[in-house]
């Protein structure tokens, strides 16, 4: 890794309870060789997965992108799949342009992706045109993901939600749960 290197901020954007992006991602980028990275969040208050709570959540998205721009981040990433799939088909390129748009004039150079637009974009480089899904999420919020994933031309072979409604529960779900 390259210590001397100006370390690339990154700026996340995460449910309150969600307490995985932030060592599930820097261990992912770690393995960059050539770049540093430092990580700067900023939290929209959710408990509950639900349709209720998502939107909720996803009216504090403004003020967490303005925080975050004030901590000068080379990139932002908004952290929650589910709150972008349950709006429904195309969710993260509307996300995406409201979240650029609120940054012009400010820090235009910023790098912005959701959860959802990583997904379908590592499918699609992979060649990938079906897929299985596993989802923490309760039947309802699964399917709306399932749909989502299909919109985009990925058919969904099968698919299992494991019906955990709290979501800083999602964090302790077992790896043999989900492999089951």
């Amino acid at each position: 890794m390259n210590s001397s290197a100006t370390p690339i901020r990154v700026g996340l954007i995460v449910p309150s309870s969600n307490v995985t992006i932030e060592t599930e991602l820097p261990a992912l980028l770690a393995r960059h060789e050539s770049a540093t990275f430092t990580f700067h969040s900023s939290r929209m208050r959710m408990q509950e997965v639900s349709e209720e709570g998502l939107q909720t959540m996803n009216a504090q998205r403004e003020r967490c992108v303005a925080e975050l721009t004030d901590a000068s981040c080379d990139s932002l990433v908004y952290g929650c799949l589910v709150a972008i799939m349950a709006q429904g088909p195309g969710e993260h390129r509307r996300v995406t342009a409201a979240i650029r748009e609120q940054l012009i004039g400010q820090a235009s150079m910023l790098t912005v992706v959701t959860s959802a637009d990583a997904l379908i974009e590592a499918i699609q480089a992979l060649g990938a045109r079906r897929v299985a899904l596993v989802t923490p999420y309760l039947k309802p919020l699964a399917q709306k993901v399932v749909d989502y994933i299909e919109a985009e031309d990925i058919e969904v072979t099968d698919w299992v939600a494991l019906e955990e409604p709290d979501n800083a529960a999602v964090a302790r779900i077992a790896g043999e749960r989900i492999l089951a």
